[in-house]
């Protein structure tokens, strides 16, 4: 059985640029040098992401409003807002930690879904932590670790 975590669960940090807030759902392990950290962020105002060398991000569209990411090499990411504030939900993963963040059908044992729409078993917009990974029904608009 997952463990359900609810938007009011969510951790409020400041972003590392000073930019805004991300509001994190869980990080494996719970430590500061963590592995893994899912979290989202509410961009409400153009600019630079924060970088973090020595990880791999990817990044979901989980807000009403559209977002343009311009990447160019080596260079800190940079959006643009062209229909007002959104929000991402972020995956943080060290270099060298084996994962893959998906959508669609899944490959088998998962850790972590995100419901982007209501789903019989998981409310829109909370999050299930299913430790040990399990086996699990996710839709196409379910965002998941594996």
């Amino acid at each position: 059985m997952p463990r359900i975590v609810s938007p009011a669960e969510l951790r409020p940090q400041p972003w590392k640029n000073g930019g805004g807030v991300t509001h994190e759902v869980v990080r494996w392990p719970d430590v500061e040098d963590y592995e893994i950290r899912i979290s989202l962020a509410d961009d409400r105002v153009a600019g630079p992401f924060s970088r973090f060398p020595g990880y791999r991000r990817w990044s979901f569209l989980a807000g009403p409003a559209p977002i343009v990411l311009e990447v160019d090499g080596d260079v800190a990411i940079r959006c643009t807002l062209p229909a007002g504030p959104t929000r991402l939900l972020n995956f943080l993963v060290r270099d060298g930690v084996d994962a893959f963040v998906g959508h669609g059908p899944h490959p088998g044992p998962i850790r972590f879904a995100y419901a982007l729409e209501p789903l019989d078993w998981l409310p829109e917009g909370h999050a299930a932590v299913f430790e040990p990974p399990a086996v699990a029904t996710l839709t196409r608009h379910t965002v998941w670790l594996r």
